[in-house]
């Protein structure tokens, strides 16, 4: 009998279309360019080396705690621009805190006046006999609450206790308390307080020949390297050390070990994990 040929593995076929175009490794390291709903595309994605504030080539670079590229001249200008805002809305907030501090002990005493009203009104010492003065107060005061009784009580079943159609029936909402604003102006992309002594300078080693691009001067025809293998950074992640200011693709980092060793592959300097 024949020989019959057995059908390979399905791993063998992962890289064909029937079985997906890339393996689970390939597509791990594709996961910064996509999203748990949709797949990003090239235009969704700010090249690396541009300010995401001006969406240009940053010019004097440097980079954020959480790794953003910002040109100095604009991210300087945001952060006093939203230090001038915060100081406004700390102003206009502590004037509402001491606005409703007083309104709050205005009301107190209201309080306290109408219950120490109240008190001496109905209170009647014990073996003293009230003076006629006080007497026909008393009386008018209990006349006139009987006789607004049935009205109150007529005006209060009649009346319903809320409208969303009368306007004076409407209710009212009290006023929520402004939140306390931030004491350090916020980062433009994450959001997270920033300061001046934050930003960090970063030295950009550009390409020497431009990228062909349809649209001059636009800022896409720049294009930034690799301080260690001269490859061209666009998307990927990267390893940018603070101390030296050099920037390394992080697959290339992690090929010569750099995390391990803690050493600049250019200048062989030392450098903290930070």
């Amino acid at each position: 009998a024949a020989d019959r040929k057995m059908p390979q593995r399905h791993a063998k076929n992962n890289g064909s279309s029937t079985y997906g175009v890339f393996s689970y490794h390939e597509r791990r390291k594709c996961e910064f360019m996509r999203s748990e709903k949709a797949r990003l595309g090239k235009d969704a994605q700010l090249p690396f080396g541009h300010c995401a504030l001006s969406l240009q080539p940053a010019v004097d670079p440097v980079v954020t705690p959480s790794g953003h590229i910002y040109s100095r001249e604009a991210i300087l200008e945001h952060l006093v621009a939203k230090t001038a805002e915060l100081k406004r809305a700390r102003e206009a907030w502590e004037a509402e805190r001491v606005e409703a501090d007083r309104a709050a002990r205005a009301e107190a005493a209201r309080r306290d006046e109408a219950l120490r009203d109240e008190l001496e009104s109905s209170a009647v010492r014990v073996g003293e006999r009230p003076s006629k003065v006080a007497r026909t107060d008393l009386i008018v005061a209990e006349l006139s609450k009987t006789i607004a009784e049935p009205e109150t009580s007529l005006t209060s079943v009649d009346k319903p206790d809320a409208s969303f159609w009368l306007p004076e029936l409407a209710p009212s909402a009290a006023k929520a308390p402004a939140p306390e604003p931030p004491r350090r102006p916020p980062s433009p992309l994450t959001g997270a307080p920033l300061r001046v002594k934050d930003l960090a300078s970063i030295e950009l080693r550009r390409a020497e020949s431009a990228k062909a691009t349809g649209v001059a001067h636009d800022g896409a025809d720049v294009r930034f390297l690799c301080h260690v293998s001269n490859d061209e950074i666009t998307t990927q992640p990267a390893l940018f050390i603070r101390s030296t200011g050099c920037v390394v693709l992080q697959d290339v980092a992690d090929r010569l070990g750099v995390l391990r060793s803690r050493v600049c592959p250019i200048t062989s300097r030392k450098f903290k994990d930070k």
